[in-house]
């Protein structure tokens, strides 16, 4: 019984605030996976080489760009160019930065580029951006080894009210 004196204030004041922060942050959320039609995106982007988790600081760059120039972004999208599972952490490539009206223009150092309409697996959560992607990723990884397909590149994140879309060229 003094065990139970102990756990109680431990589990309410410690483990249930830490459980309902990973549960409002989608952490319990369900993956969907399935094909659809995507794109066209036009975007603005920075390149970034090395760690990934670094992207989101990248698209800030590319976000405080655009709104300097009073261009108003979008949707944030991100690109990952190489596998990160196959290259080492500092030869990882990706692009970070956000879908713009078609055909603006936009100074150095930021690029453009346009993704066209193409099918694509989709796969879809709605879960905060620090969880999203990893979320996603896991759940594509374990769909592609069900069905004995191979990782394409690049993979294309877009998130959106709150949705982590990340699509896979089919």
């Amino acid at each position: 019984m003094k065990v139970l004196r102990y756990i109680g204030p431990f589990l309410l004041f410690f483990v249930l605030p830490l459980v309902a922060v990973f549960w409002k942050m989608g952490g319990f959320a369900t993956v969907s996976i399935d094909y659809a039609q995507r794109g066209p995106y036009y975007y603005a982007y920075l390149e970034n080489t090395g760690d990934l988790g670094k992207l989101i600081d990248t698209q800030g760059k590319v976000y405080d760009a655009l709104k300097a120039d009073k261009i108003e972004p979008s949707m944030p999208i991100s690109l990952l160019l190489n596998n990160p599972m196959d290259v080492k952490r500092s030869q990882r490539l990706g692009q970070a930065g956000y879908v713009i009206p078609p055909g603006t223009l936009v100074r150095t150092p930021l690029l453009t580029a346009t993704i066209p309409a193409r099918r694509v697996l989709l796969v879809q959560v709605e879960a905060s951006p620090m969880i999203a992607p990893s979320k996603a990723y896991t759940a594509l990884i374990d769909y592609l080894n069900a069905h004995h397909m191979a990782l394409h590149l690049p993979t294309v994140e877009v998130y959106h009210n709150g949705v982590f879309y990340l699509e896979m060229g089919v």
